[in-house]
Parts: C-alpha cells; sequence; structure tokens
C-alpha cells in the first residue's frame, strides 16, 4: 500500500488542468485588450479640451521672461514682434533687430492680441513693439490676450518698469 500524498494546491490544480489548457486564451487575451482599449476612448473623449486662451497666455508670459533673461545675460536688448497671428523673438545684433531661431509661435485659432499694438501697428514694421532693455529699464504695455468675450491679462516679468 502506498503512503498518501499530501494535499497540495498544487496538487489539486495539475490534477484539474488538462493536457493543453496552460495559461489564457487568445480569445481570452483580445477581450481584455478590448475591454482595455474602450475604456481608455471613454477617457479621452470625456476630458476636457485644454483652454486654448489660458495656454496661449502661459507661454507668452514663459517667453516674455526668457526674452527679459536673454537681454539681461547677453547685454543686448531683445524684443517681441507681435502681429496678427501670433509673436516672434527678436534680438538686436549688428545695428537691427534679426529674428531669434525657433522663437515664431502663432496664437490658437481665435485668440488674438489685445494690447499694446492698435490695428495700424500690426506688422507695420520688423521691429518688435515690446523691447526689453539688458539693464531693465523696459517699457513694456500690459499684453492682453482675447477671444470671444473673454480676456486673459499676460504677466509681465516681475523686473520690468512700465513707461509712464
Amino acid at each position: 500500500m502506498s503512503a498518501p500524498r499530501p494535499h497540495s494546491s498544487q496538487a489539486s490544480l495539475r490534477a484539474r488542468r488538462r493536457p493543453g489548457e496552460a495559461g489564457l486564451s487568445l480569445v481570452e487575451v483580445l477581450v481584455t485588450l478590448s475591454i482595455s482599449a474602450f475604456a481608455a476612448v471613454l477617457i479621452v473623449a470625456t476630458a476636457r479640451p485644454a483652454d486654448p486662451l489660458r495656454s496661449d497666455g502661459e507661454k507668452l508670459s514663459r517667453t516674455l521672461a526668457q526674452l527679459e533673461g536673454r537681454a539681461r545675460i547677453s547685454g543686448k536688448p531683445t524684443g517681441l514682434l507681435l502681429d496678427e497671428a501670433g509673436y516672434t523673438g527678436m534680438v538686436w545684433a549688428g545695428g537691427d533687430w534679426s529674428a531669434l531661431p525657433r522663437s515664431r509661435h502663432a496664437l490658437s485659432r481665435g485668440v488674438e492680441i489685445q494690447s499694446p499694438l492698435s490695428a495700424l501697428e500690426r506688422g507695420e514694421s520688423q521691429t518688435p513693439q515690446l523691447v526689453f532693455d539688458p539693464l531693465g529699464h523696459s517699457a513694456i504695455d500690459p499684453v492682453i490676450l482675447r477671444a470671444q468675450n473673454r480676456e486673459w491679462p499676460v504677466t509681465l516679468p516681475a523686473r520690468t518698469v512700465a513707461a509712464p
């Protein structure tokens, strides 16, 4: 007579499995992936889109801070050329204003720059409307972005001084 085998969970699992049934079937894996993909689509579809006015305002604020910092570090005036579609960072070099590489930013659809420009000043010349002096004596008018009936005041770098 043989000794009784100890009852273990592994022995019971082996006893219940039939040959060829190890792991998950392809159908089970595909159903699981389909449910996960459906849940991801629902999450993305119900997420609120980003506010273009706010994101453009924050991007413009960062650009102004970078231009001010660049003017102080390089010792050369920097500026921001504003037009109907967006803005471009500029630097004073060789007696003339030139665009900084990769500094062109387009505004989102429906967003426009309210100030400091009048309609006549926009896009008339290649001279920036906002200029940062390397010594910190910058004359910067407030910049307001507008979309539909809402406005977003752009915070300027803390060390700039507005002109009277």
